[in-house]
């Protein structure tokens, strides 16, 4: 491969033939449009099989986009919440939602995946984490190498942390790795057994072993995974597989979402002197109960400005008889513009606007316990940057508490600033196009034998 000044890529031999799949929400599909763009920018082929009502966001990147027929596209998760047997936000919601999210939905992503292959080839199949174990059956069944990019914390099972989706920091030393041990086989053959039993009988549907050699449900590519964060929101591992790579914020392009009619007021206030403090459940866990009315309840009359994001386009309202003067409104609101001229965010732990806040070196009040959000609000206090409330519903006494906190102790801030410098280090839609321009040009590795 050629490289460039300081031994940079300088582009691969010809165009790369890419062939994207990502699951049809919001969080698993975002992350691969600045990808998308920037394979395009460079003259590569990019075909993506995503849901029909992302079909303009993929155009916009240059890329074609390809229907999903076999696998579900879904647009919300409403049909997931109306499952038999539903589960209380916790680890055995985690294990349910892998299990019909991620496991029961591989046949589909397969056939769909070798419908397209058959139609024309591909150099290299790049899918979002969900799609991981569709992926290694993929090439397990003769399909190309295939890389992930993580849009949630690295899931890996090691000695150093305990099982994910428990929210638990490292606990140090030989005491540390028997604790995560354990964990591990309580978790493992208890929580998700019906998840890894599920993806042993998808598996021999598709005339594969029940297992991969030397891998485990949610694993990482073998061949590349481009892990998107900083090390520094990331737990140090002594084993990190040579395929992963973490590469900065893959943050939406810019402009996908309005300015709502009060946005001066955001400008107006930091002019004024006034803290301005962004609330948000992001796009998925959206009721207004678990954290966006405890805040406005628990926010107002303090003198700050209070932003809040319903996450919805449709919805710019609360439920509300009035919103306080001190409060402000919006729907789905342009975050990558807000975010850097806010003081303090609250969120329920979202990964992709965790990780936007801290780029603009902004601390962290975190209160989630859906999906991964105990995983990501666990980082958010073991990197100094934020304080995780270990609750999917506070009190409007433990925000105003937090938030309080976060404004008056000044290290939150210095270490959330600290991580926006490793941010801007990284450029993420480049580096994930140098490394795979690199996995294709060289040999790429093979996954290991168990």
């Amino acid at each position: 491969m050629l490289t460039g000044p300081r031994g940079q890529a300088a582009g691969p031999s010809r165009e790369l033939r890419v062939l994207l799949a990502t699951i049809p929400m919001q969080g698993h599909t975002a992350p691969a449009l600045p990808v998308a763009a920037e394979l395009v920018a460079r003259g590569h082929e990019v075909r993506w099989i995503t849901g029909a009502h992302l079909h303009d966001a993929v155009a916009r990147t240059g890329a074609e986009h390809l229907a999903v027929e076999a696998a579900p596209d879904y647009e919300s998760t409403d049909w997931i919440e109306a499952l038999p047997g539903r589960r209380r936000p916790g680890p055995r919601r985690l294990a349910q939602d892998f299990e019909h999210l991620f496991v029961r939905c591989v046949p589909g992503w397969v056939a769909d995946l070798e419908a397209h292959l058959a139609q024309a080839p591909a150099d290299v199949v790049l899918v979002d984490l969900g799609l991981l174990e569709a992926a290694r059956a993929l090439h397990e069944r003769g399909g190309p190498p295939f890389a992930v990019f993580g849009v949630s914390p690295l899931m890996l099972r090691d000695a150093d942390t305990a099982p994910y989706g428990l929210g638990l920091q490292p606990a140090r030393g030989p005491l540390g790795r028997l604790r995560n041990r354990a964990l591990d086989l309580l978790v493992w053959r208890g929580l998700m057994r019906p998840a890894t039993q599920a993806l042993r009988q998808e598996r021999v549907g598709l005339g594969l072993p029940p297992r991969a050699p030397g891998a485990s449900p949610g694993d990482v590519s073998p061949f590349l995974h481009l892990q998107s964060g900083v090390p520094s929101l990331d737990y140090p591992r002594r084993r990190l597989p040579a395929s992963v790579h973490h590469v900065g914020h893959l943050a939406p392009p810019g402009g996908s979402a309005p300015t709502p009619p009060w946005w001066e007021d955001v400008a107006a206030a930091r002019a004024a002197g006034r803290r301005v403090v962004v609330v948000t459940q992001g796009t998925v866990a959206t009721d207004p109960e678990d954290l966006l009315l405890p805040a406005v309840r628990g926010l107002s009359g303090l003198g700050h400005l209070v932003v809040v994001a319903t996450g919805r386009r449709d919805v710019t309202t609360l439920p509300l008889d009035s919103v306080p003067d001190d409060v402000r409104v919006g729907g789905f609101l342009p975050m990558g513009e807000l975010l850097p001229l806010a003081d303090v965010a609250v969120t329920n732990g979202g990964y992709g606007g965790v990780q936007t806040a801290l780029a603009a070196g902004v601390p962290l009040v975190v209160a989630g316990r859906t999906e991964e959000k105990p995983e990501v609000a666990a980082r958010v206090a073991w990197s100094g940057t934020g304080i995780d409330l270990r609750t999917q519903r506070p009190s409007p006494a433990q925000l105003r508490a937090a938030v309080t906190r976060l404004v008056q102790e000044s290290h939150f801030r210095e270490r959330a600033g600290v991580l926006a410098a490793e941010y801007a280090a990284l450029d993420a839609p480049s580096r994930c196009v140098d490394l795979l321009e690199q996995l294709v040009a060289g040999t790429p590795a093979r996954p290991r034998e168990g």
